[in-house]
């Protein structure tokens, strides 16, 4: 924890000094814009709820440097909005969460458990994702302004998910086997929920410019599933046993 605060302290970035906006926007001639813009706006509402989560987070936890590192991450992920918006308002208006998104981020929200149930499903399943979705992005689309604040933004989330990670580690052996179980359960319902959603509203356009196939979140979770495992939250055996009840 203590190098991870000390790389919160030091990569500290401006959005106006350590962002070229003169730069142009560039997207693929087919590529609408409005279908551009409710793809970036995506990002723009994640972290609005993010700060959501770390300020719910600041009242849950004692642990005084999960404390200072979440304190850290309120205002790395303002500032994150504040990019995004910025980016968005050069080409018009933000457009609605997708309506998938916001019942898993606001299903998520609504965890009153212990605050590893919340870290899961932020700190590792949602900004993982985010993280894998930002950086195909930041390779297919021809968005000098976009590769260079992304640059930035990739390099914060993945300090979150470190972070995350190692909440996840230092204080799994708090919960009970009942607790671990309930928070496996909550996490993956939503998630899962979410992927099967999304798909019904997966466009040729995204999966062109992405390369990324219609069930991209259900294979996001398979990957975060992993993290799960290999950080002591959950085993493989009662993970297969959980979803077969959810599926």
């Amino acid at each position: 924890m203590d190098s991870l605060l000390a790389m919160e302290a030091t990569d500290q970035w401006s959005s106006e000094l350590d962002i070229d906006w003169r730069l142009p926007i560039c997207y693929p001639f087919w590529f609408r814009r409005r279908t551009y813009i409710k793809v970036i706006s995506q990002f723009y509402h994640g972290e609005r709820a993010t700060q959501r989560v770390c300020q719910k987070l600041l009242s849950m936890i004692d642990d005084p440097q999960a404390r200072a590192f979440i304190t850290h991450q309120l205002a790395e992920e303002q500032k994150h909005e504040m990019v995004f918006a910025r980016y968005v308002h050069r080409m018009g208006e933000i457009a609605p969460m997708e309506p998938a998104m916001e019942k898993a981020l606001e299903g998520s929200l609504a965890w009153t458990g212990h605050p590893i149930g919340l870290i899961v499903s932020f700190h590792i399943i949602f900004e993982g994702g985010a993280v894998l979705l930002l950086d195909r992005l930041v390779r297919r689309f021809p968005c000098p302004l976009f590769r260079s604040l992304n640059a930035k933004i990739i390099a914060d989330e993945a300090r979150h998910i470190a972070f995350g990670k190692k909440y996840v580690r230092d204080h799994v052996a708090e919960l009970s086997d009942l607790e671990r179980r309930a928070i496996f359960s909550h996490v993956a319902k939503l998630w899962l929920d979410c992927a099967k959603a999304a798909e019904s509203r997966y466009s040729w356009p995204v999966a062109l410019v992405t390369r990324l196939g219609a069930n991209w979140l259900a294979e996001n979770w398979q990957r975060q599933r992993r993290q799960l495992i290999t950080n002591g939250l959950i085993s493989l055996s009662e993970a297969n046993e959980i979803e077969k009840k959810l599926i």
